[in-house]
């Protein structure tokens, strides 16, 4: 499910870049640091996570997808000149790419908009090599529903699959049931919040 203009405008805007650069050192020291080959980022909108990445875990190459043409444009801009850089338009229910790919997936705040969750879930792990890494930043519906002010606001203004979306102890059984096992979780300060490493069986 592509975002719709105020969604847009939070993510495209500088404090996001900050956001990503406190998860990411996060993620790099709970994931022990590890050398990486080639990774792959989930909804790379206008390539700030890329650039985190690179900065962040140094690996070899670095594909990354969108399923908005416009921000994979961007992408396509801000990134050029980057060296084992692939940007392309895709799909989180059907990676265009070959089992076991990757040494890790990177994830920020996408699969909650994805009405298949659980296929884009099944798809992370075909493409990580056994032993590769998940790491993600996500949101879930408690974000959504239980918290004063900020869920209706939410509810409001933004455009999810609000049908499917998984809360909280959703998402991490379908992890474990997909074959991901988590090593490490926090839980951010607002409920629905939270950020992990897992590792493919």
């Amino acid at each position: 499910m592509k975002l719709n203009a105020v969604e847009l405008a939070l993510v495209n805007n500088p404090l996001r870049g900050l956001g990503l650069r406190s998860t990411l050192g996060w993620l790099f020291d709970a994931a022990c640091a590890p050398p990486l080959g080639r990774v792959l980022e989930i909804g790379c909108g206008q390539g700030d996570g890329v650039r985190q990445i690179v900065r962040t875990f140094r690996p070899r190459a670095i594909d990354a997808f969108d399923l908005d043409p416009k921000q994979v444009g961007l992408a396509e801009r801000r990134l050029n000149g980057m060296e084992s850089v692939r940007v392309w338009v895709g799909d989180a229910e059907s990676i265009d790419a070959e089992d076991g790919r990757y040494d890790a997936v990177f994830e920020f705040m996408i699969l909650h908009h994805v009405p298949r969750w659980e296929r884009a879930i099944a798809e992370i792990r075909r493409v990580l090599r056994p032993g590769g890494l998940f790491l993600f930043e996500e949101l879930s519906r408690e974000l959504f529903t239980n918290v004063p002010v900020v869920s209706p606001l939410l509810r409001w203004f933004t455009v999810h699959p609000w049908d499917t979306m998984f809360d909280f102890w959703s998402f991490r059984r379908a992890l474990a049931d997909g074959g991901l096992r988590m090593t490490a979780l926090r839980a951010r300060p607002v409920a629905g919040w939270h950020q992990g490493v897992a590792v493919r069986d």
